[in-house]
């Protein structure tokens, strides 16, 4: 596991990890002001790795999204006949998801500690969170086993310590990280914002806190490539068309596990 680091005001160094993880992701949402566009969800990596899963449980089955963002998933899948609740702890974007999309069940809350009762989710996905504390995941995993039953589909996605990675970290600190100086060191205050795991790090996470992995697999290849050649080579502007086909060719090329964006996980509860 690798931990990242984002440049903050001093006064952010003081912040509890609840409160900082809150402020940063209201920050990221506070310009959307239109609901997100559904039309493209069946066809997403994660969905086509979860729908077999799906498929076992009945309709009308309970299943958290937690940290829910501007809660498409939670939409879409209720689209597919669940019984959804979405939470995210960023009480702003709550409000915006109770005014987007009213018959859908959204809450504030924090996933370490959601208030739900044990047993009563038959299934719990959670996209890019967990990693975002600096305990790392244990907190999230063990509310997760408490508030599923026996049984349940825990499926969660985390950012990828990839052979990108693994090359890049191998090389001197300010050949790679532009914030910092060999001189002077960082100028700007940094603060932890994720981990990063490799596929057996996350298998031994869940396995630590009582779920059974069913496959841990890369997702979101095409980011991969275009974080390589964007902030690794530097060969391409982005959003170019130039860009976008030199995206596709290293794509078609390089494997999954050596350049995925993120890993998925999926367990489910001993």
């Amino acid at each position: 596991m690798r931990k990242d680091y984002v440049a903050v005001d001093d006064a952010a160094l003081e912040t509890d990890d609840t409160r900082f993880v809150e402020q940063y992701w209201s920050a990221v949402w506070k310009d959307h002001e239109q609901p997100p566009d559904l039309s493209n969800m069946a066809q997403r990596d994660e969905f086509r790795i979860m729908r077999p899963y799906l498929a076992e449980l009945p309709r009308g089955s309970r299943i958290l999204d937690g940290g829910c963002g501007l809660g498409e998933w939670t939409v879409f899948l209720s689209q597919q006949g669940f019984e959804m609740v979405g939470m995210d702890l960023d009480a702003n974007v709550v409000r915006k998801l109770h005014d987007w999309f009213p018959a859908c069940h959204f809450v504030r809350g924090d996933i370490r500690d959601t208030g739900f009762d044990a047993g009563s989710f038959d299934a719990y996905f959670s996209w890019g969170v967990f990693e975002h504390f600096e305990r790392g995941l244990g907190d999230c995993l063990k509310e997760a086993h408490r508030i599923l039953r026996p049984g349940g589909w825990l499926f969660i996605s985390v950012p990828f310590h990839n052979w990108r990675h693994t090359l890049r970290d191998s090389r001197r600190l300010d050949r790679w990280d532009s914030a910092f100086d060999p001189r002077d060191g960082y100028r700007q205050a940094q603060r932890f914002y994720q981990w990063r795991l490799t596929r057996p790090e996350l298998q031994r996470e869940l396995e630590l806190h009582g779920f059974k992995t069913a496959e841990v697999t890369p997702v979101h290849k095409l980011t991969g490539v275009g974080r390589w050649l964007q902030w690794d080579l530097r060969l391409f502007r982005k959003n170019s068309q130039a860009y976008y086909a030199a995206r596709r060719a290293a794509a078609a090329l390089i494997p999954a596990t050596y350049i995925s964006h993120m890993i998925l996980a999926v367990g489910h509860r001993r």
